[in-house]
């Protein structure tokens, strides 16, 4: 039987409608609406994400450029104005809730297989996205800057985005620490700009463990100490306690100290934890893999649409970087259920061009057949007479 599905139904078929439905339900999305309801839109947002449409007038070129493909992927031609009109007025959470309802299926396909620690392993940053304060008036950074900022916790072990939160950017990241380190018996690895000391005694009564860097000016006594050495790797290991008179009130129990070198670089790093029962290598592996989150933000800036906008709205720049979000975990929700073995980066690549294709993504990476030898034989002797 022909195949009849097309690379970008192929995506969306493991997003279940009625989970979409019932978000559009909640925030009213398609209240008075009679030419593009929410689903439609959210395909139309979906191809604008994988083409790299500039803008709202290419998305709308670029459908009506092929229209006699559109039927099979079940999108429709849309005008700009409209398209502009709903972006204004679809509230921005219905595509927060398509998310999270992504993110909990990529749970279920995750499991609790391939744990590189005994406890999950929770990676948090944020990054910044620069705005033209002119143009985007309500995302206030600086005095003449404007910008939004996306908060993110990834799955250290399976490597998806499993929480998000969008605010400008003059909302420091420490801000959003307390709703992204809320779960409990996991280890949680951030960089030195997430040091506040309150917060991280907040992660250790909620039974979970972090790691992070120290701030040079930490002021702290040693306690005991566990391991010293100069040409280890492992430079030191210690218990210790803050003696600031803030810091001692915000953490009042003591704290694990290690100084990793870095022999490729000659440079050291100065961790401190909550965790005693690790060794230093395994705190030193953990933020290490710090450097994913890196890799997700390069990633999804290279190959989405979320460094220039189509809206100017507070509601159409988060409805972009939202579908954005949707676009990289139904990447990884295909790679892993159909087990692709391409990257991302490439599964993407491939799609920018084929996404109306009436094929499966699976497809896209299948080796050419062979034409069949018999019939080649017979289109070379076609034509010719004795």
């Amino acid at each position: 039987m022909r195949n009849t599905t097309t690379v970008l139904a192929n995506l969306l078929s493991h997003l279940d409608r009625s989970e979409f439905e019932n978000a559009v339900e909640v925030y009213s999305g398609d209240k008075y609406v009679k030419k593009l309801r929410s689903y439609d839109m959210f395909k139309t947002m979906i191809y604008g994400q994988i083409t790299s449409s500039f803008s709202i007038r290419e998305i709308e070129s670029s459908l009506t450029a092929n229209s006699s493909k559109l039927y099979h992927a079940g999108l429709k031609p849309v005008k700009r104005s409209t398209l502009c009109d709903a972006l204004e007025k679809r509230d921005h959470r219905i595509f927060e809730n398509v998310f999270n309802t992504l993110v909990d299926k990529a749970r279920i396909i995750s499991g609790n297989q391939g744990r590189r620690f005994k406890n999950p392993l929770k990676i948090i940053d944020a990054s910044t996205i620069d705005l033209c304060l002119a143009k985007f008036d309500w995302a206030k950074f600086r005095t003449t800057k404007g910008a939004v900022k996306i908060h993110l916790k990834i799955d250290g072990d399976h490597l998806y985005p499993e929480e998000v939160k969008l605010t400008t950017g003059a909302v420091h990241e420490v801000n959003e620490m307390g709703n992204l380190c809320k779960n409990s018996g996991n280890i949680y690895v951030m960089d030195r700009g997430y040091v506040d000391y309150k917060k991280l005694y907040a992660i250790d009564l909620g039974n979970s463990f972090f790691v992070t860097r120290m701030k040079r000016n930490c002021q702290h006594v040693e306690i005991k100490c566990l391991h010293t050495s100069d040409i280890d790797s492992i430079r030191y290991d210690g218990l210790i306690m803050l003696s600031s008179q803030k810091g001692n009130k915000d953490y009042p129990e003591s704290m694990r100290k290690i100084c990793y070198h870095d022999s490729e670089f000659d440079r050291d790093y100065i961790f401190i934890t909550n965790n005693f029962e690790m060794t230093p290598q395994e705190i030193a592996e953990i933020y290490k893999a710090r450097w994913q989150v890196e890799l997700f933000f390069k990633w999804i800036k290279q190959n989405l649409k979320i460094k220039t906008f189509w809206g100017t709205s507070k509601n159409a720049v988060f409805i972009q970087i939202w579908t954005a979000l949707i676009v990289s975990l139904l990447l990884w929700i295909h790679k892993n259920i159909e087990k692709i073995d391409a990257s991302a980066q490439r599964i993407i690549q491939a799609m920018k061009t084929t996404i109306l294709s009436r094929k499966t993504i699976s497809e896209l990476f299948e080796p050419p057949k062979l034409p069949d030898k018999a019939h080649s034989l017979q289109l070379c002797f076609k034509g010719i007479t004795y």
